[in-house]
């Protein structure tokens, strides 16, 4: 009898088994929950991360290839201007070549929003032998809804500067560049508003040769 009392008490009872194996079941659930959770916050923390540098790198070649815009004076006309032509939504001008294709000529630039929604910046080197080509597309950003580019500076008859949406035919650049970038509703990626001063405005270089119309040295 005793020895049978003691089996009793060192064992589990049927209710016990069962109670303890929902708990173990229950806390597996909660684990296996954590863990598609946060497996999923990382995975969407990625993402944005994604979105974020792809943007970043945007705004940074931009603003590289923008500030160092080189103001040529074009005699073509008259009066001179530099050779810098800017809409509200695309932009064409003259900067140096990007590291992957230094040293070579300056390089003709063109930013504008292709109709499949690819923000596009294309180069084409300024001593081409066909100047009018559609220059090398470099895609900076996929799926973009709308671009929009303004220019501050002076133009006449207004003697204080102001934001435009036309910069072309002036004997200077911008003093300031204003470019934002719109997605569509559904997309989660952000363009801070990019602001672009030039580090010159004015050709002072430009020494010009009465026999070619064209600054010394220059084709």
């Amino acid at each position: 009898m005793t020895w049978a009392m003691g089996t009793r008490e060192a064992g589990y009872t049927l209710t016990e088994m069962l109670a303890s194996l929902i708990i173990v079941g229950f806390t597996a659930a909660l684990m296996f929950s954590g863990i598609t959770t946060g497996r999923r916050v990382w995975e969407n923390a990625d993402r944005m991360s994604a979105f974020g540098e792809t943007v970043s790198g945007a705004q940074m070649m931009l603003r590289e290839r923008l500030e160092r815009a080189y103001p040529a004076t074009r005699y073509d006309k008259i009066p001179t201007y530099a050779d810098f032509t800017g809409t509200e939504n695309a932009v064409n001008f003259l900067s140096p070549p990007r590291d992957v294709s230094a040293p070579s000529a300056l390089q003709r630039y063109t930013l504008s929003l292709a109709q499949n929604g690819d923000l596009v910046l294309a180069d084409l080197s300024d001593v081409a032998v066909d100047p009018k080509a559609p220059g090398t597309p470099l895609v900076l950003l996929h799926n973009v809804q709308q671009l929009d580019i303004a220019y501050y500076g002076v133009v006449p008859p207004d003697k204080a500067p102001s934001w435009h949406d036309q910069w072309a035919g002036r004997p200077v650049l911008p003093a300031l560049m204003r470019i934002r970038v719109q997605f569509p509703p559904d997309d989660p990626r952000a363009w801070p508003e990019l602001m672009v001063k030039p580090f010159a405005m004015v050709d002072t270089m430009c020494v010009l040769t009465i026999m070619t119309g064209k600054c010394r040295g220059r084709q």
